[in-house]
């Protein structure tokens, strides 16, 4: 787990200077990109671009900073970024380290909240992963994992664990994730996922209070 200084956390993120708005929602959006999804690489890349342009062409654009985790064998942990910086690649390799990407962009979230906080900013955040199975690599416990679950959800931040297809159900239960929606194995499916997704986002921002048990029901 990185911990980062207040210059690092102004530099990986978007700069206080940048904001032009009081309010802030930070979405974080971990992708699974395992071996297992090699199938889907054109169909996922499509459905990034559809997830993208959807937070783009909404009203609430302004007010949300994406932030994107790829992780397979590794993590990379992006900063929080406005919508149209959000990477809409995708390759697909390697094994799946499901709870060290959940320790380390909890990590950085609650690094970048409490900055954002001590300068005045009122902040909601999402706390989203996208999964097709088991960890399998991780050098993160699941139980540091299911504790960084249990943190986001005491500071009132949305946890959602999108499964797809049934492999990573059981995950996302003993992680105790807030909300959880399963979709089928497909590239239909997957759109479904992402178009979820979206619909989630827009409508939790525009939201007053978190929705922090309620996020999918669109």
């Amino acid at each position: 787990m990185e911990i980062l200084g207040i210059d690092e956390i102004e530099n990986f993120n978007t700069s206080i200077d940048d904001i032009e708005t009081e309010i802030i929602n930070l979405i974080f959006v971990a992708i699974d990109r395992s071996g297992s999804m090699s199938p889907f690489v054109n169909d996922m890349k499509n459905c990034l671009n559809e997830f993208k342009d959807a937070l783009i062409n909404s009203k609430e654009v302004d007010e949300i900073l994406l932030a994107r985790a790829d992780f397979a064998s590794d993590i990379n942990v992006g900063g929080y970024k406005p919508v149209d910086q959000f990477d809409v690649n995708y390759i697909a390799s390697g094994s799946t380290v499901l709870y060290d990407v959940v320790v380390d962009g909890t990590a950085k979230l609650l690094q970048y909240i409490d900055y954002l906080k001590k300068q005045g900013m009122r902040v909601k955040a999402v706390f989203s992963v996208f999964s097709d199975g088991d960890d399998t690599a991780s050098r993160s416990s699941i139980n540091e994992a299911k504790k960084c679950i249990e943190d986001l959800q005491n500071q009132e931040i949305t946890t959602a664990f999108i499964s797809f297809g049934s492999g990573a159900v059981n995950e996302a239960k003993k992680l105790k994730f807030g909300n959880i929606l399963t979709v089928g194995s497909s590239a239909s499916e997957l759109r479904r996922a992402f178009n979820t997704l979206s619909k989630s986002v827009i409508d939790s921002s525009k939201s007053v209070t978190p929705t922090t048990d309620s996020f999918f029901d669109i």
